[in-house]
């Protein structure tokens, strides 16, 4: 977690500032502070790491490891982030409602730092610089999690599947990777139907665009993979 706070992030304009990149600002005094105080949990892939309706008691932050956000609207659930390791879990939530809205679910295996919200509101009431980023940082999430879901919604299955493969490879930071979704689940991130994402691995497959066997996947050609996100 050390290198989260020391590490220079170059980031652009339009690039959301990590969680690691927030916690630079905190005093040496703090970081010491905050460290002695984390409980490290892992879960196992699929294992429910924060439940709908659970009181915000703590902040949680990824060590390692991948999970996704859901969030149920009485209907069916909902995927709307993914989040990779050095990440918050939910932040944007956590200070505005004690009652979580969404849930978190672990993909694969995942190490979680668990800390006491009400040592980060302390944080924030005394350093400036710390709360001015931390706001920075969610804000940065509400965006990205604005667009993630209208990319979607506004791409056909081809451009849909494209992006998330894409996301999946900029996260793995790998061409060729296993992923920790079924078909189903890429379904619900997608908004279509299981059935329309297995058509579309097929064609991607017989074009020579992906290799795909059962779950692991070798982008071949990753310029058009990324053509058809752009166009989908």
């Amino acid at each position: 977690m050390l290198e989260g706070f020391v590490n220079d992030h170059k980031r652009s304009k339009t690039d959301t500032i990590s969680a690691g990149k927030c916690l630079e600002f905190l005093t040496d005094d703090e970081k010491v502070e905050l460290l002695n105080s984390k409980t490290e949990v892992e879960f196992e892939a699929g294992e429910t790491i924060i439940k709908e309706g659970f009181v915000a008691s703590n902040i949680m932050y990824i060590e390692s490891g991948l999970a996704k956000l859901d969030i149920n609207n009485g209907k069916h659930i909902s995927t709307i982030s993914l989040m990779a390791p050095k990440s918050f879990i939910g932040i944007i939530c956590t200070f505005a409602s004690r009652n979580l809205s969404f849930s978190a679910v672990a993909l694969e295996k995942t190490k979680i730092s668990i800390f006491d919200i009400s040592l980060f509101e302390k944080f924030i009431q005394q350093n400036g610089k710390f709360a001015f980023h931390l706001i920075q940082h969610m804000s940065g999430l509400t965006s990205a999690m604005v667009h993630h879901i209208s990319r979607f919604s506004h791409n056909n299955i081809d451009g849909a599947l494209s992006i998330l493969l894409c996301d999946f490879s900029r996260i793995y930071k790998s061409d060729n990777f296993t992923l920790p979704l079924n078909r189903k689940e890429v379904a619900n991130i997608l908004g279509y139907s299981k059935e329309s994402v297995i058509n579309t691995l097929s064609k991607f497959n017989k074009e020579g665009i992906l290799k795909v066997q059962d779950k692991k996947i070798e982008i071949l050609d990753k310029k058009i993979l990324k053509q058809i996100a752009d166009i989908g």
